[in-house]
């Protein structure tokens, strides 16, 4: 069994119609958002350009190698393809997890502003090795337990961190931000400023551009904000949340029930949120037909997973998987589990100590996109796991567009949700509940048992539906929310 490698610095994470259905508090009259007293709209005829100018301001973006940096590259990309022309406002590049190859997609138009930024964690870091080198905070290894001085240290700083990380960890990024912004905006205005989230300071710029300027705004989370389990935390947590999708004059996210949740929540009108999802480059999947075929092992029958696994998603798969093993012996000799990316520590515990050691192969980070899709495109069955209710409710996994277009079977054990719906809509595979062994068991016996070839294997009978998942679909619909949302600023 290989190794898995080192966790990565940031997980991955976080799918069809950009418009919403009506909420539960809809307006009853049309919902048109003002813009502050300050902002005056670009006359583009007089100053003789025909491209609206958006600032795009995202944290994560290439050549740094996070889950959202294809979904920023992408949209950057092609959202020049209908009339407008994006400024992106981002970090310093790092030496570290390094994806250069993204940025060999944008158009050269494309304009890339960096910043630097306060990394409160590297200081956090330092700040702990003083002390445990002092003696406050004993490791873990060294026989003895912490202090009543080390205790409170950590009590003390579990609080100023509580504090300081606030919205998050890349709190240090707001001030450098804000001012760039400001500069860019001053030397040519915008006329639309755009934010994502995770992680949190781009909205937070976002908010204060607002405020400053009136200048249209459109906030984007692709992920829910889950609350910190401190009670002021949490408190403060849930104000911001609620004050940026108010201020906001438009609020993206990536699936409908995401949206269903805010408008309830909120009480804020339907028509204030859009749905733009996740996807993929279509691209990448037409030129993977010159590449070679065996990138996995022939001769078994390969179930894989790619990318982070976060605790709890897996619900009881691998219990089940174990349990058929031992049922049906001859599997073993059958049968591969291909991880490729980042199990949680229980996950790789387990399997190690079960039956599943002698069928599973760990692969560390793939840096290479072109690896991944080949190990896809081999694979008889792609598993997705993603079994907590309030994931699946809320959120999407960004590699499910990767596996829908690649056309192999998906298990996805899942609650109901967001995925769920993409499997039935696309017809293209099994819903395994998380936390029935039992079921799982019995839909994993009669689908391997039963596998003779991949091409007895239903593909998706709808690849009109998988199409509509392509990058550049998505970003029309978004330059829709945008062109929507300067006119109704106006």
């Amino acid at each position: 069994m290989r190794t898995p490698g080192a966790m990565p610095n940031h997980p991955q994470q976080h799918a069809a119609d950009a418009t919403t259905r009506p909420g539960a508090r809809a307006a009853k009259q049309p919902h048109r958002h003002r813009a502050a007293p300050g902002w005056i709209p670009v006359d583009h005829e007089r100053a003789g350009t025909m491209k609206k100018r958006v600032l795009i301001i995202s944290f994560d973006y290439p050549p740094r190698r996070t889950s959202a940096v294809h979904r920023m590259t992408a949209m950057t990309r092609y959202l020049t393809d209908h009339g407008w022309e994006p400024t992106v406002l981002t970090i310093r590049e790092e030496r570290d997890a390094s994806e250069p190859a993204l940025l060999e997609k944008l158009p050269p138009q494309v304009r890339i502003v960096r910043t630097p930024y306060l990394r409160l964690m590297q200081l956090d870091n330092q700040a702990a090795t003083v002390l445990r080198r002092a003696g406050f905070l004993p490791t873990s290894n060294n026989g003895r337990g912490p202090s009543q001085v080390g205790r409170w240290l950590r009590g003390m700083a579990a609080l100023v961190r509580s504090t300081l990380y606030f919205p998050d960890e890349t709190a240090g990024w707001i001030p450098f931000a804000l001012l760039q912004a400001v500069r860019l905006h001053m030397e040519r205005p915008f006329d639309l400023v755009y934010t994502t989230t995770p992680p949190r300071a781009a909205p937070v710029v976002g908010l204060l551009l607002k405020d400053l300027f009136g200048v249209p705004w459109v906030s984007e989370f692709m992920d829910p904000w889950y609350p910190k389990p401190q009670r002021l935390r949490a408190r403060a947590d849930s104000w911001l949340y609620a004050h940026v999708m108010r201020r906001a004059d438009r609020v993206v996210v990536m699936m409908q029930g995401h949206a269903d949740e805010l408008i309830q929540r909120q009480g804020l009108p339907a028509e204030k949120f859009a749905v733009v999802r996740n996807g993929f480059w279509e691209e990448d999947f037409a030129a993977l037909d010159a590449t070679p075929a065996n990138a996995l092992p022939p001769g078994f029958v390969h179930l894989s997973h790619f990318g982070t696994v976060y605790h709890g998603n897996e619900g009881k798969f691998f219990e089940a998987l174990a349990e058929l093993l031992g049922e049906c012996p001859e599997l073993k000799a059958r049968l591969r589990l291909n991880i490729g990316g980042y199990p949680h520590s229980g996950i790789v515990e387990f399997i190690r100590n079960s039956a599943l050691n002698e069928i599973t192969e760990f692969y560390p980070y793939l840096s290479d996109r072109t690896q991944v899709l080949q190990m896809l495109r081999a694979s008889d069955f792609l598993l997705l796991l993603w079994g907590r209710p309030d994931y699946s409710r809320q959120a999407i996994a960004g590699k499910t567009y990767d596996y829908l277009r690649t056309g192999r079977p998906i298990l996805a054990v899942t609650s109901p949700g967001g995925i769920q719906e993409l499997i039935e809509g696309a017809d293209a595979g099994w819903v395994l509940p998380p936390e029935d062994p039992a079921r799982i068991k019995e839909i994993l016996k009669s689908v391997l048992k039963n596998y003779q070839r991949k091409d007895a294997l239903p593909h998706p009978r709808r690849p009109e539906f998988v199409a509509q998942f392509r990058w550049d679909r998505q970003a029309e619909r978004l330059a829709r929310v945008f062109e929507e949302t300067v006119a109704h600023a106006r």
